[in-house]
C-alpha cells in the first residue's frame, strides 16, 4: 500500500498536469479569431437554450 502523503503528491502532479492542458486550450482559442467567434457563439447559445429550458420548466409557456 501506498503511503497518503504519496497518494496525495501524485493527485497533485496529475491535477497540475490537467490544468496545463486547459490552459493549453484557452490559448489556442483565444489566440485563433475564428475559434473565439465559434466559442462564443456556442457559450451564448448553449446559456440561452439553458434559460430557456429553466423558464419553461417552471411553467412559464410562450404565446401560441
Amino acid at each position: 500500500m501506498a503511503d497518503i502523503t504519496t497518494v496525495l503528491t501524485e493527485l497533485g502532479g496529475i491535477s497540475t498536469w490537467f490544468w496545463s492542458l486547459f490552459t493549453g486550450l484557452v490559448d489556442l482559442i483565444a489566440s485563433n479569431s475564428l475559434l473565439l467567434i465559434a466559442v462564443i457563439f456556442a457559450i451564448v447559445s448553449g446559456s440561452l437554450g439553458l434559460a430557456l429550458r429553466v423558464v419553461r420548466k417552471f411553467g412559464v409557456k410562450g404565446r401560441r
